[in-house]
Order: structure tokens, then sequence, then C-alpha cells
């Protein structure tokens, strides 16, 4: 059965990682440069190489940022493998999406030596991001609101089971 949860943790990773690469080839080889660029429009494509992680940090020290995320696929899937039985298809599902898109950059980073960004929003002073940053961002914030949530509904019920076990200390002849 762990097998089995790994195997559809990285299959899923994979998955997304394609299809998501598919289309982000589709939009930069047909779109970029071509439709959205009218810097009054909410959004434009433009082509951005972006040489470091977020925000263009750590320029220069891609080995290094390809070693991290081969790290953290690592963790997460040792994850999957360790607890098995605590995670959720849909934690399993959002831990995908971030994997992919951790995967996703990792393999623009290693086989060009930069990410190619693409997305503007252009009322805001924002960086250009792309579709791997998406599920970065995406997966992080609704996998956080998962485990807050888990962990408010523990604490109840830690909560509830305390009173319970206090109501039948009284009422226990």
């Amino acid at each position: 059965m762990a097998i089995l949860r790994c195997l559809f943790f990285i299959g899923n990773m994979v998955l997304i990682c394609l299809v998501a690469g598919f289309f982000k080839w589709l939009i930069m080889e047909n779109c970029v440069g071509n439709y959205l660029t009218d810097q009054n429009a909410f959004l434009s494509l433009v082509y951005v190489r972006n040489n470091g992680a977020a925000f263009n940090l750590f320029a220069g020290f891609e080995e290094i940022l390809i070693f991290f995320a081969a790290v953290i696929i690592f963790i997460c899937i040792l994850y999957t493998l360790l607890y098995k039985l605590y995670i959720s298809d849909k934690f399993l599902l959002l831990l995908s999406l971030f994997c992919a898109g951790v995967l996703g950059n990792a393999y623009e980073r290693y086989s060009f030596g930069y990410v190619t960004d693409f997305i503007k929003i252009n009322f805001l002073n924002f960086p250009v991001f792309n579709i791997y940053d998406i599920f970065i961002t995406t997966g992080a914030i609704l996998i956080t609101v998962i485990i807050l949530y888990d962990k408010k509904k523990e604490a109840e019920e830690m909560r509830n089971a305390e009173e319970d076990d206090m109501y039948r200390d009284i009422f226990t002849p």
C-alpha cells in the first residue's frame, strides 16, 4: 500500500509537470510577444530568463538550486512512504502539485541553465513568473492551510476528549 501511494504521488507529480511543460511550451511558442503584451492590460506575456530562484535570488548557483530541488522532492517521497496512513488523498495531490513545480523549474534549470518566466501582472509591481511557480506557491499555501486546519481539528478533538474524561470521572462511582 505504501509503495502504491508513493507511486501515485510520483506519477501525479510527473504527469502534472509534463502537462504544464507542454502548455508552457505551447504558450512560449505561440503567444509570448504576439498576444497580451499591452501594458494597460491586466496580464501580459513577456519572455524573461531567470537565472536564479524566486525573484532571481541566488543567480549563478544553478547546481545548488538543482540539488536543493532534488532534496525537496526526495524528502516529499520519503514523507509519503513514512506517513502513508496519515496522508489524505487531497494532501497527496497538493504535494504532487508542489513537487511538479519544483521538478519543472529544476528541469529547465538543468537543461537550459535558466528558468523561463513569462506571466506578468501589470497592475502590481511583481516579478514575472511561470506556471511552475504557480504550482509551487499554490501547493505550499494549500498544504499549509490543510496542516493548520488539521492541527486545529486535532486540538478540538483533544479538548473534547479531555472534557469527556473529566465528566466521566465526576459521574463514575
